[in-house]
C-alpha cells in the first residue's frame, strides 16, 4: 500500500480466508468458490454493490456463525481490497471518535440509540450520530447510495432535526463525496439541506490491507 506511514491503525481481521465470488441471487447471498468447491456465503450488506460483487473477482471471508457456510468481509477491485461488511461500520466509527479532534469533546458516547422515528448509530452528549459506508466511486467521486434508501432519507431527516452530525465512511480510493443523485433523487436532496442548515458532514477513507483496518484521511465534499 502506498504512502503507509500516513495511515493509521484501527483495529485488524485477522485469520480471513480468501476465494472466488462467483453469484449473489439475493441480496443476503451469495456463492463463492473456496478450494476448488462451491460454499454459501452471507452479504451484510443492503447496497447493490454491482460495481464490486462481480463473478471471478477476489474475497476474503470468515466463517460464519449462521446457517450458510462464510460471511463475506471485502472484494477487491483493481488494487484496493473494499470491506464491504456494514456490521464493521460502528467498530470502525467508534474508533473515529476516540481518535479525531472533531470529537474529542465529547465525553458520553451511546450507541444505537432512539432519536425521533429512527435508530441512530451514536449520541456524544446528546448530539445525535449517524454513520454511513460508501463503496461506489465513480470519475473520482465517492457517491452514497448506490441504491435508493428510505432509511437513508429518514435518518438524514432526523438529524437535520435534531440538529445531529453525519459520518460517512469512505472505502475505496477518491477525490471528492457526493451524494448519488442519479440513484436516489430524495436522499441528495435531504442531504443538500443537511449541507446549507450547516450540519457537520465528515468523510472520511478508509483503508484495508486484506488484514488490518486503517483510516486513511479525509476527503472534501463536492459541490452539491
Amino acid at each position: 500500500m502506498k504512502k503507509q506511514e500516513n495511515l493509521i491503525e484501527l483495529f485488524e481481521l485477522p485469520n480471513l480466508r480468501k476465494g472466488v465470488f462467483l453469484e449473489r441471487p439475493n441480496r443476503f447471498f451469495s456463492f463463492i468458490k473456496y478450494n476448488n468447491k462451491i460454499y454459501s456465503a452471507h452479504v451484510h450488506n443492503p447496497g447493490r454493490l454491482q460495481e464490486l460483487l462481480v463473478k471471478g473477482r477476489f474475497v476474503l471471508f470468515s466463517k460464519s456463525k449462521g446457517k450458510l457456510d462464510y460471511y463475506l468481509k471485502a472484494v477487491k477491485i483493481n488494487d484496493e481490497w473494499v470491506l464491504i461488511d456494514t456490521a464493521l461500520h460502528s467498530k470502525i466509527a467508534l474508533k473515529l471518535i476516540k481518535l479525531l479532534p472533531e470529537f474529542s469533546e465529547y465525553k458520553k458516547i451511546e450507541k444505537e440509540k432512539s432519536i425521533g422515528h429512527s435508530r441512530i448509530d451514536f449520541v456524544l452528549d446528546g448530539i445525535p450520530l449517524e454513520v454511513k459506508g460508501v463503496t461506489l466511486v465513480k470519475d473520482g467521486f465517492a457517491l452514497f447510495p448506490d441504491a435508493p434508501t428510505k432509511r437513508g432519507f429518514r435518518h438524514v431527516n432526523e438529524i437535520i432535526k435534531y440538529n445531529g452530525m453525519l459520518l460517512f465512511l469512505i472505502f475505496r480510493n477518491a477525490n471528492e463525496f457526493k451524494p448519488n443523485i442519479e440513484t436516489d433523487p430524495e436522499f441528495s436532496k435531504k442531504l443538500s439541506e443537511a449541507r446549507q442548515k450547516k450540519i457537520p458532514i465528515y468523510t472520511v477513507r478508509i483503508k484495508f490491507d486484506r488484514q488490518k483496518v486503517y483510516y486513511a484521511g479525509k476527503i472534501p465534499l463536492a459541490d452539491f
